[in-house]
């Protein structure tokens, strides 16, 4: 995802929209500029702060020591047409002392800039791994800190923390701290720190929905966000595990083996037998519907201005205790 750098383009592009990769790429890149730790560490600043005559003439001047100088603008799409052109024109003249990083979540009104930039320096696409890529990464991730960490322990650190790269990012290194001087993570450092954070696991929570333990899962949610879980972070996890068991119930249900279903799915082997095993205890209209409250509340979350944690114990009471409701009470009567 992030290049090794060879030559120090004058000026990058990095398109996407995870500021984890963005800090990432910069801190490689200032390690590239600086092998020894020498000169400054750059400038970051968001478009909205900054003119593109500002950014031309900080880039402009010589470093007052020597070497190079490193300059970052976030956000360059928001910019308005006509900084966006100044800086279009002044790309292919960036002078050898100066180089410039530029990122954009956007692609509108960013055609004249990432032209010049593909003739002048690189283009750069910032994709965090798919969700079934996720254990991969936290394996070459762990490598480039001096660690070896199983597949079984990355799943389960996906399942626990769910997909997003930034969280993580973070339990990895709670992790590397955790083992001290050996070099390999297993499962159980996995659910040995997990236990010392948080009261259940986010398949402790699939478990409880599964056999309408409200209450249980009520408890459960709010051991997680007492524990400094993001309810949106919470939601994403479990709606990952619902998708993981739904595509694998359907696989099996048309005929296919395990190891069909990993190569067409492409995940691990370990990953399919551990849905499997939760796949028996769900109907398919009990995905579907689990699956639909979660779109829902997913949108709700994001579009009203109710508490989070309201939010989702609503859908856990909605989830366990519907089926256990008389029909009129379900349609409000």
């Amino acid at each position: 995802m992030i290049p090794e750098f060879g030559r120090i383009e004058p000026v990058y592009l990095l398109a996407g929209d995870s500021a984890y990769l963005v800090d990432e790429f910069w801190k490689k890149l200032i390690a590239a500029v600086f092998p020894r730790g020498a000169g400054t560490s750059g400038e970051r600043f968001q478009a909205k702060e900054i003119s593109a005559g500002e950014v031309i003439g900080r880039l402009s001047t010589l470093p007052m020591f020597g070497g190079k100088k490193l300059f970052m603008l976030e956000g360059a799409d928001t910019w308005g047409k006509d900084d966006r052109a100044a800086l279009e024109a002044f790309v292919p003249r960036i002078p050898p002392t100066a180089c410039l990083v530029l990122t954009a979540s956007g692609k509108k009104g960013m055609e004249g800039l990432t032209k010049a930039v593909k003739a002048g320096g690189a283009v750069i696409q910032l994709r965090p791994p798919a969700e079934k890529d996720a254990p991969r990464w936290l394996m070459n991730k762990a490598r480039e800190n001096g660690k070896e960490i199983s597949f079984q322990a990355a799943f389960r650190l996906v399942e626990l923390a769910g997909p997003d790269i930034t969280g993580l990012a973070t339990e990895l290194e709670k992790l590397c701290t955790l083992v001290g001087e050996r070099g390999n993570i297993e499962i159980e450092d996995v659910d040995e720190a997990a236990s010392s954070r948080r009261g259940a696991s986010m398949f402790e929570l699939l478990d409880q929905v599964k056999s309408k333990q409200a209450a249980k899962a009520v408890e459960s949610l709010r051991s997680l966000v007492l524990a400094g879980e993001a309810p949106l972070k919470i939601l994403s996890s479990l709606a990952w595990q619902i998708r993981m068991v739904w595509q694998v119930k359907d696989g099996l249900n048309r005929g296919m083996t395990e190891a069909q279903l990993a190569s067409r799915l492409k995940a691990h082997p370990f990953v399919v037998k551990k849905a499997r095993d939760y796949a028996a205890g769900f109907s398919d209209a009990d995905l579907r519907e689990i699956h639909d409250a979660i779109r829902l509340t997913d949108v709700a979350l994001k579009s009203t201005g109710s508490r989070p944690e309201m939010l989702l114990e609503g859908l856990l009471l909605r989830l366990c205790l519907e089926k256990k409701m008389p029909p009129n009470a379900r349609r409000g009567h």
